[in-house]
């Protein structure tokens, strides 16, 4: 497990790397246009490693590299409103795998709109960095009260 904060940044590069890869080797299943992205079929994980074990360039991919990329892919918003606008599941060669059930869809709902709220708050935190007198400023203000106060003495 990785500690500190450059181990994670390389584990999350290499994730994100990963999943490139699997993006060109499945692009049927995984794919970058956001209107395109289906829900994976249930147990793809499985599949996934099995088939990479069939070939001898993948199989050694560790199983963490493989949960972080899944992980990556179906928290990503386009997967989540996938999800809740019903479309059908998709197998890795790209064949329907079965609909999403109702529970699925409501908890890729509450997910995306806890999504929505934390972008919502992190932009507000945003705006009011970018509003907020740097500190050079604020010292010069209060300068400019503390000189008003004795020069109107």
């Amino acid at each position: 497990m990785s500690n500190t904060a450059n181990q994670k940044k390389r584990r999350a590069e290499r994730t994100r790397a990963f999943l490139n890869q699997l993006m060109e080797r499945y692009p049927a299943c995984f794919v970058w246009d956001r209107k395109a992205v289906r829900p994976l079929a249930i147990g793809i994980q499985e599949r996934l490693r099995e088939d990479l074990n069939n070939d001898p360039e993948w199989s050694d991919t560790p199983n963490w590299l493989i949960k972080q990329a899944l992980a990556r892919y179906t928290h990503a918003p386009s997967y989540l409103e996938a999800i809740v606008a019903g479309r059908s599941r998709v197998t890795l060669d790209g064949s329907d795998a079965g609909d999403v059930t109702d529970e699925a869809r409501q908890h890729a709902r509450e997910r995306r709109e806890e999504q929505k709220k934390l972008a919502a708050q992190r932009r507000h935190r945003a705006r009011k960095e970018r509003e907020r007198p740097s500190r050079d400023e604020r010292q010069r203000r209060k300068l400019e009260r503390l000189a008003e106060k004795f020069n109107s003495t």
